[in-house]
């Protein structure tokens, strides 16, 4: 399983570590994740699936 850190997933949100730091302990949406002794880590697969289920198309038939 590839995971990513919190860098890399910073850097494809296009967003500070700190702002991802800050969203995480606010838990407002962010990717899955876990950690490993202190570091928190995220499995590329769950990211990529996380960031489709983001991009739902808007539904303008109101």
């Amino acid at each position: 399983m590839e995971t990513m850190n919190l860098d890399e997933i910073s850097k494809v949100l296009k967003i500070s570590k700190a702002t991802a730091r800050n969203r995480l302990s606010l838990r407002l949406p962010m990717p899955p994740s876990f950690k490993v002794g202190r570091s928190r880590l995220f499995l590329t697969t769950e990211f990529y699936l996380w960031m489709a289920q983001q991009a739902k198309p808007i539904n303008t038939n109101q």
